[in-house]
């Protein structure tokens, strides 16, 4: 318990630190809650600007099952490998297809994602190359570690642990001696002018956020540090999900060459759709990952026709030479703890909730550069204010000794 003599102590400590993080951390925050928000018009944004080649007009005959597809693809374009596929239930929805890419110049491995390209399920033909895309990833890869690679990765991670520390000191800085009144949480007084309007902005907006922002950074976190995910699934436990390793190609110097054998692993794609069909029945879309080496399992995503989320995503492992199940985790079977590390994601976007919990989280990183201005402003203005002070004082004791000599005079 705090003692009343530890209060004022303590409340300069939170102070000192939240303004310390605002004005630093903030910036970063600012950047991430931008692209976070522009990252949630993603697929609609993507969608409305690639009509025929994200999307296809639906004809009277039924689509082409997706290895129909890859072997037209592979007849017109032998020379290409497909890392992995996308295929909908929607009628409309063109198929996705990622391609293996050589690595640019001067990128990381971990950064290689492959060719993106839609195909049209009714007649095998690749489509235009998409609009956008690249603009996203860009973005994505600002919102993730500020397109720095590691270091950037670290800002962003330590920015994070920020983000939920100025939650909880603001918390308790903001709390209102009237805490049953909501007026005194959530309103501001907008007849107040300069720095007490500030203020009184700054800690109304930040109260309407509090829940998002922790909820985003402790869900950020996971993605941010190894130790902090490794413990999520400890807490939870929970099994962590395979994940296929990335082409030996892309970890090697330039100039160096695998065999045919090693460069590509025949899988039959039939098999797999087949056991997808048996394994999933009706689905709303599935991801198949094919293995880039042989021996490696082929991974399979994909949201049942009435999930409960947009990242409600059972996982399937196949063999990749028999096309047998080796694993299969369907997400309405999970514990409590499963389905909470699957929806990580989710979570971190506020789709788990809906339609209205994405758009909380939406408006909530775009308000985050509102905190940074105000916070910097208060901070400005404070240092101004110092800076005045003793000028101030001084004008004050010029005055105070001028009436005081004249006094003297006049008394003289």
């Amino acid at each position: 318990m705090i003692t009343r003599s530890l209060k004022p102590a303590l409340r300069s400590a939170l102070f000192q630190t939240h303004w310390l993080f605002g004005i630093t951390a903030g910036l970063v925050l600012a950047l991430v809650g931008v692209t976070g928000a522009l990252m949630s018009f993603e697929e609609g944004l993507l969608l409305a600007f690639n009509r025929g080649v994200m999307t296809v007009a639906p004809r009277p005959q039924p689509p082409l099952s997706p290895p129909e597809v890859l072997a037209r693809i592979h007849a017109q374009h032998p020379e290409r490998r497909v890392m992995s596929f996308t295929v909908w239930s929607d009628p409309a929805r063109a198929m996705k297809i990622v391609f293996s890419q050589a690595r640019r110049p001067g990128e990381a491995p971990a950064a290689q994602r492959g060719e993106t390209r839609y195909a049209d399920p009714y007649c095998g033909e690749l489509l235009a190359a998409p609009r956008g895309v690249e603009f996203f990833r860009k973005a994505r890869e600002i919102h993730r570690w500020l397109a720095a690679g590691e270091i950037g990765k670290q800002i962003v991670g330590a920015s994070t642990i920020a983000l939920v520390l100025l939650c909880l000191s603001g918390l308790y800085l903001r709390w209102p001696r009237n805490t049953a009144s909501w007026r005194a949480w959530l309103t501001v007084d907008f007849s107040r002018r300069g720095r007490s309007f500030l203020i009184e902005l700054h800690k109304a907006a930040g109260t309407w956020v509090l829940v998002p922002y922790l909820m985003m950074g402790l869900t950020g976190l996971y993605w941010s540090y190894g130790w902090y995910r490794d413990a999520l699934f400890a807490i939870t436990g929970t099994q962590r999900p395979l994940r296929q390793a990335p082409e030996s190609r892309l970890d090697k110097p330039e100039g160096a060459r695998d065999s045919a054998k090693e460069r590509r692993s025949d899988v039959d794609v039939a098999a797999v759709w087949s056991a997808l069909q048996r394994e999933a029945g009706a689905f709303r879309t599935a991801t198949v990952r094919l293995p880039a080496r042989p021996r490696q399992p082929v991974q399979i995503t994909y949201l049942d026709r009435h999930a409960a989320h947009d990242r409600a995503y059972s996982r399937l492992t196949l063999d990749a030479s028999s096309a047998a199940v080796t694993r299969h985790e369907r997400y309405v079977e999970k514990t409590a703890g499963g389905k909470l590390m699957t929806s990580m994601l989710a979570l971190h976007s506020g789709s788990f909730f809906g339609v209205a919990g994405s758009g909380a989280l939406m408006l909530a990183s775009l308000l985050m550069p509102l905190f940074a201005i105000t916070g910097w402003m208060l901070y400005v203005t404070k240092r101004g204010r110092r800076k005045a002070l003793p000028a101030a004082r001084a004008a004050e004791a010029a005055v105070a000794f001028g009436s005081l000599k004249s006094k003297q005079q006049d008394s003289s």
